[in-house]
């Protein structure tokens, strides 16, 4: 399947998004609850290096130097990275004893942090984070005791190195999943898309397959199939109840037209005149009648069948011969401009008598000594074929409408005769075929525009 599609779909666009907002959400959650975890653990460092301060004061008060010397010398096994360090200075911030070979470079009420290019003894490590309490004794010296947090400095970077990896491959694996479930369901969407073109095309018997279908999707197909068989019912009994009445009729009508025609020769006159008149009305309802079950047999589908791979160009060529006399009989100049080949699939006879009515229409409506221009072309994935004439036109307000059965523009009712079923036909094949037909201004004159599939290779 096309990743485009499946990129640009609504599903991946609502998965994705969803996604990176829960992961950002999550993450902040997290940060939250980390600056309040650091936030006790640094009150909890400042105790300790408080209440070791402190020790180590009441040590000297009772000692003296001698106790505080021991106290600095004392072991401290198991403290690891919590292991704590002293200096001892005179009042002029001198050295006198502790690890610790230097002054703090800044404090601030008698805290300090201290920078890593204090020099420290051999079993410090370059680059640790330290903290101190200063404490003046009461002899004027200055206890300083620093505690090391590296160990919780290198906790916190695992942990937002943890947390961004986490939300990155987070949101990598939702757009994994949200590319997967759009994919799945724009296969269900094409599925669905497939059978409504076929029924589009007259086919009322195709139905979307719940086979594979799961979830809302199969509750939707089965919905979308009990409609559908709903509505093949109703259109058989329209179709039954057209096809019932048409030949009904047809065959009252043309035996009515068989005695008037018997009648004519027995009557002279002004009888014989009036007698022809009702023929001819009587051979116009049968064209009606025999239209409106062309239109019935078209739109049921069952043509499609026959279909197979033709060059569009040919046909238009034939329907061009065929109303050439038909046009110079009113010197209208008919052009043609086309490709070579053009490939559609379809019925031959149905394209030739779609565009011969498109044609006729055109000569019909054209004036003497007019002007109709033919164009046929590949347009992408389809075949656009144009055919602009000259003629009297139809009203902007009009142009949606001729394409109803028995819809005929007011102006062209006294001009020409007909039925008002010739575009309808022809729209009816159109769709047939999978195809578009419009209509436009030519000022003056109409334009008709078909659009076809191109075929497959």
């Amino acid at each position: 399947m096309n990743l485009k599609r499946i990129l640009a779909s609504l599903t991946f666009k609502f998965m994705f998004s969803y996604v990176v907002g829960l992961s950002l959400v999550v993450f902040v959650v997290l940060a939250l609850v980390f600056a309040s975890f650091s936030y006790n653990y640094f009150r909890s460092v400042h105790a300790n290096v408080q209440n070791e301060s402190e020790r180590l004061q009441a040590i000297y008060r009772q000692e003296g130097s001698a106790g505080l010397l021991r106290a600095f010398a004392a072991p401290q096994a198991g403290r690891n990275l919590e292991h704590f360090h002293y200096l001892l200075t005179d009042a002029q911030q001198r050295r006198i004893a502790g690890d610790l070979e230097q002054w703090p470079s800044e404090s601030h009420d008698n805290w300090a942090e201290l920078e890593y290019s204090v020099s420290f003894r051999d079993e410090m490590r370059s680059g640790d984070q330290l903290i101190s309490k200063i404490a003046p004794l009461p002899d004027g010296n200055i206890l300083v005791v620093v505690r090391n947090y590296t160990d919780f400095v290198l906790f916190e970077q695992i942990i937002l190195a943890v947390l961004l990896r986490t939300m990155f491959v987070t949101i990598v694996l939702g757009a994994i999943g949200g590319a997967v479930v759009a994919g799945r369901s724009l296969r269900s969407m094409d599925t669905i898309n497939r059978t409504v073109q076929s029924i589009m095309q007259g086919d009322l018997s195709q139905r979307v397959a719940v086979r594979n279908a799961r979830g809302d999707f199969r509750r939707l197909a089965t919905t979308f199939n009990r409609m559908l068989d709903r509505i093949q019912a109703l259109m058989d009994g329209m179709r039954q109840v057209t096809d019932n009445i048409a030949h009904d009729l047809r065959t009252p009508l043309t035996r009515l037209r068989n005695h008037l025609a018997s009648l004519q020769d027995m009557v002279d006159g002004e009888a014989q005149q009036t007698v022809q008149a009702v023929i001819d009305e009587a051979d116009g309802l049968l064209a009606t009648f025999s239209a409106l079950l062309r239109i019935a047999q078209i739109e049921s589908g069952q043509r499609i069948a026959g279909f197979q791979r033709l060059d569009l160009s040919q046909i238009l060529h034939d329907v061009i011969e065929l109303y050439e006399p038909l046009a110079a009989e009113k010197n209208i100049d008919v052009t043609a401009q086309m490709e070579q080949p053009l490939p559609v699939s379809g019925d031959r006879d149905l394209l030739f008598q779609a565009f011969a009515n498109l044609l006729d229409n055109a000569i019909k409506y054209t004036p003497v000594q007019g002007a109709i221009q033919l164009s046929a072309a590949v347009n992408g994935r389809q075949l656009r074929v144009e055919i602009a004439d000259s003629g009297m036109g139809v009203p902007a307000s009009e142009l949606d409408k001729i394409f109803r059965r028995f819809y005929r523009v007011e102006a062209s009712r006294s001009l020409q005769p007909g039925n008002g079923l010739g575009l309808s036909l022809v729209q009816a094949v159109i769709n047939l075929h999978a195809g578009s037909i419009a209509a436009g201004d030519n000022q003056p004159g109409l334009t008709v525009t078909v659009r076809l599939p191109l075929a497959a290779n």
